[in-house]
């Protein structure tokens, strides 16, 4: 007998058709990867681009910051001007007092033509 029997046949189909399951369902696994990655992907983006926008915000408050301490350092200085205008009048040292004064108006200028 050279042909192969009706069992076999019945065999090989069916082992054929465990192979196109088995091929279907590998399609549909990778085709739910290939989905997962892309929605990975995509999270990974907006995170990046989240990270971008905290880090602008960071620079932001940073210079922020520095000009609140810039600030902060100008108005301590007019105070100590003040402080010993208000102390030289009190001791009647006037030449003293009007020269602390004019060094006051000299730091409010210089304050008001750097910060408009």
């Amino acid at each position: 007998m050279h042909g192969r029997s009706p069992y076999f046949n019945f065999q090989k189909r069916k082992g054929r058709g465990k192979t196109k399951s088995s091929m279907k369902r590998l399609e549909a696994e990778m085709a739910e990867i290939g989905e997962q990655q892309k929605r990975v992907k995509k999270g990974q983006m907006e995170i990046r681009e989240r990270f971008k926008e905290m880090e602008f915000e960071c620079d932001q408050l940073k210079k922020e910051t520095f000009l609140i301490s810039k600030q902060a350092g100008r108005n301590q200085q007019r105070l100590n001007l003040m402080f010993k205008i208000v102390k030289a009048r009190e001791e009647n040292n006037i030449s003293e007092a009007d020269k602390l004064t004019q060094s006051l108006r000299e730091c409010m200028k210089h304050n008001m033509e750097n910060n408009p």
